[in-house]
């Protein structure tokens, strides 16, 4: 009876031995499991990478409102989490991009990019003394856009130290709107500065 008696304290210390093995290999894959919810969580459209998109969303949409408005755009236009742009005109009527002319469009594109070289400029700690436009004011806008673009230029020079060699062919009424002029001419498939 001692032995029987024995052998089943063996067999219970046996198993309490691999509970508590088990047990710690539970709470162990148990912490491995909350560390990887909390992962998905952090990458989830709920997470923090939608909080930080939100965030820059804010930031961008508001520089969008403002170059716009700057721009006498007559629509607001706003980007989601997933980049997909909202255009509202004046009348706050829902509006495709291809709703507007050709310079309303114009207006729509100078004021994302000014609000995108914003962000990169907040962001990304990145400033540029000197940028190249090939063409901006050669397309669809009328003279008062080539005014307000140039204007918004001149604001952003003042504001960033953001200097800006404009290329154009629209000719000289554009050029006397520009601090300095150098004209280029092509003559037989070569290129050189007028005198």
């Amino acid at each position: 009876n001692v032995q029987h008696n024995n052998d089943l304290k063996g067999k219970v210390v046996a198993l309490e031995t691999s509970v508590k093995e088990h047990k710690e290999k539970t709470d162990k894959l148990n912490n491995e499991l909350n560390v990887l919810e909390s992962v998905k969580y952090v990458l989830s459209e709920e997470g923090i990478k939608s909080f930080l998109v939100k965030k820059i969303l804010t930031v961008l949409n508001s520089r969008l409102a403002y170059y716009l408005q700057k721009l006498e755009a007559n629509c607001l236009c706003q980007f989601n989490e997933f980049f997909d742009e909202e255009i509202l005109d004046e009348s706050s009527n829902a509006k495709s991009y291809f709703n507007f002319s050709g310079g309303e469009r114009k207006r729509i594109d100078l004021a994302c990019l000014f609000a995108f070289a914003d962000i990169r400029r907040m962001q990304g700690d990145v400033n540029f003394s000197t940028v190249f436009y090939d063409e901006l004011l050669d397309s669809s806008l009328d003279d008062k856009g080539v005014t307000l673009t140039v204007g918004l230029l001149r604001d952003r020079f003042k504001e960033n130290g953001e200097s800006c060699y404009i290329i154009t062919h629209r000719g000289t009424w554009v050029t006397t709107k520009a601090e300095h002029v150098i004209h280029v001419e092509k003559r037989n498939g070569i290129s050189t500065i007028a005198s």
